[in-house]
């Protein structure tokens, strides 16, 4: 079985400082993002849709899957089972408190940005939560700066992002019949760290409902990305794995 995964940003929020929902365009943007991926999926293939926890991301998907249903009901092909939680595809996630579950750094927006709070937490973290939120670019800020444990560090997003798509390729390495198209909703930071290891530079943020296409390779060590006209290689091998 050929399986061809599609990592695909969220739509238009107007902000990321609490779980917002998408802008009436941002909705738009999901609908024809699933028209566009439903010229990729042939007759008998299988489509799995999958979300990382939070609110814009989940609509995305549900929205991403309403636009490629209605296209693919349109050309008589196949139907698109509802979209499911995984959370390989989520943001990167900020520590608070010792022995306290991770969370996407929106969620923690009001929290962090307190006097109190930062001046709970050591120097070096309250530099770094103080840095992520004032750049106009907080995920590549995020790349770039050591958060002093406030926050995972890219290698452990990636390897999350890594792990997924090795078990996808290896699962179905074997089967000799049949084509999955694994549709895969996200964040522009799980995205842009998966572009910086594949084209050893960060590009940038994605646009909203962009995509990154990976295909598996005869070896289960890394797969072929492709992205904005551009392809390389991806590694499969975590760093933590050596």
């Amino acid at each position: 079985m050929s399986v061809v995964v599609y990592l695909v940003r969220h739509g238009e929020v107007e902000h990321h400082r609490t779980d917002v929902s998408l802008t009436p365009r941002g909705r738009a943007q999901a609908e024809a993002a699933g028209a566009a991926l439903a010229d990729h999926v042939a007759d008998g293939d299988t489509v799995s849709i999958q979300h990382s926890p939070v609110k814009r991301v989940v609509e995305t998907a549900e929205l991403l899957r309403d636009g490629l249903s209605s296209a693919l009901t349109t050309a008589g092909r196949i139907a698109i089972s509802p979209p499911g939680l995984d959370v390989a595809l989520s943001n990167v996630r900020f520590y608070l408190e010792p022995g306290k579950e991770p969370q996407e750094p929106s969620l923690y927006y009001s929290t962090i940005n307190t006097p109190a709070f930062l001046q709970s937490v050591s120097p070096a973290r309250a530099e770094f939560y103080r840095g992520f939120w004032r750049s106009n670019d907080p995920m590549g800020y995020w790349l770039t700066h050591d958060s002093a444990g406030a926050a995972e560090p890219p290698e452990v997003v990636l390897a999350r992002v890594q792990d997924k798509l090795r078990g996808l390729f290896a699962e179905h390495s074997g089967k000799t019949s049949g084509h999955l198209r694994w549709i895969g909703v996200t964040h522009s930071g799980a995205m842009r760290n998966v572009l910086r290891a594949a084209f050893g530079e960060d590009p940038g943020e994605p646009d909203f409902c962009g995509i990154i296409t990976v295909e598996a390779t005869d070896s289960l060590d890394c797969a072929t990305l492709a992205y904005r006209g551009r392809t390389a290689l991806l590694s499969l091998i975590a760093a933590s794995r050596g």
